[in-house]
């Protein structure tokens, strides 16, 4: 079923372009450091290393392979993406599928 999209909310999946994709998940991350002052409140705060991480899962044909790739998903740019898994599924009661994940360092280069 395809996106449905009004001003404040979003029906259906539009951040990967697969016509039988089940779930996209991102999580983006931060990393800090606290440094605590002479009372013991947080005095300073620094925030460091964005990242993303997610899943897609779907059916049919799928060109994903582990290694440095394209997360396939709308806003998940820049730097380096690493498909981490890949998992096929198959099962007497429901279609065969798959599911992917993927980490995306955006301050990173890749090395080969």
């Amino acid at each position: 079923m395809p996106a449905t999209t009004t001003p404040d909310v979003t029906f259906g999946i539009t951040r990967n372009a697969g016509a039988l994709i089940d779930s996209v998940e991102v999580e983006q991350k931060i990393e800090q450091k606290a440094l605590k002052g002479s009372n013991g409140n947080v005095a300073r705060v620094h925030v460091f290393n964005p990242t993303s991480s997610g899943s897609v899962k779907g059916h049919g044909a799928l060109a994903i392979v582990p290694g440095v790739g394209d997360a396939g998903v709308t806003g998940v740019t820049g730097g380096v993406t690493v498909i981490t898994t890949v998992k096929q599924t198959e099962t007497n009661e429901d279609f065969n599928g798959w599911e992917y994940q993927f980490e995306n360092y955006p301050n990173a280069e890749a090395v080969a």
